[in-house]
């Protein structure tokens, strides 16, 4: 089982964000042009919000230690802030399931944005972009610039990462959309 995750896991990770991806947009176009749709949408966010966060965020933990525990890809120094910044809401979503408490998720989005940003500009190293020596983990040939994941042609650890933090903050979007006019009528 091992082995078959090792072999395997680039490609059914890289695959599963490529739908995950493809579907966003898809929902993104959908709710921008068909209004009855966009409704149903959100209302079905903010019925589910907390779970919906819950196996999104669980999935980037679990995949986050299955590269670097299971197939042994070691986490660079940016890895490491975007799992500071991802790890904390794995522990408050659960404690949010627990207690039936939708307004968690304003702490939430402040650590998405930060690992967003991170999970950006580590994206934006290894697809190319130079940006100096702004930190030195991301110069030629540091850590944090090898690329251990390149499926179809885009889809590398960091990109992983900062699809999940974007999908954290659209789904807050979304929910406080729809409850916003919850309150108007």
């Amino acid at each position: 089982m091992i082995t078959f995750i090792q072999t395997n896991a680039s490609a059914i990770v890289g695959f599963l964000t490529l739908i995950s991806n493809i579907i966003f947009v898809v929902v993104l176009v959908v709710i921008g042009v068909h209004s009855e749709t966009r409704a149903k949408m959100y209302s079905f966010v903010h019925k589910y919000i907390l779970q919906l966060l819950f196996w999104g965020i669980m999935s980037a933990v679990v995949g986050s230690l299955v590269y670097s525990e299971i197939v042994g890809f070691p986490a660079c120094d940016l890895c490491w802030y975007q799992r500071i910044f991802l790890y904390p809401q794995a522990v408050i979503i659960l404690m949010a399931m627990i207690r039936k408490d939708k307004t968690v998720i304003d702490y939430l989005v402040p650590l998405s944005i930060m690992g967003a940003v991170v999970a950006l500009y580590q994206s934006l190293v290894q697809w190319g972009f130079s940006f100096g020596s702004i930190l030195e983990c991301t110069a030629s040939g540091g850590e944090c610039a090898r690329i251990y994941v390149n499926e179809y042609s885009y889809i590398t650890i960091p990109f992983m990462s900062l699809s999940v933090f974007v999908y954290i903050i659209a789904l807050k979007y979304i929910y406080y959309s729809h409850s916003k006019k919850l309150k108007n009528g």
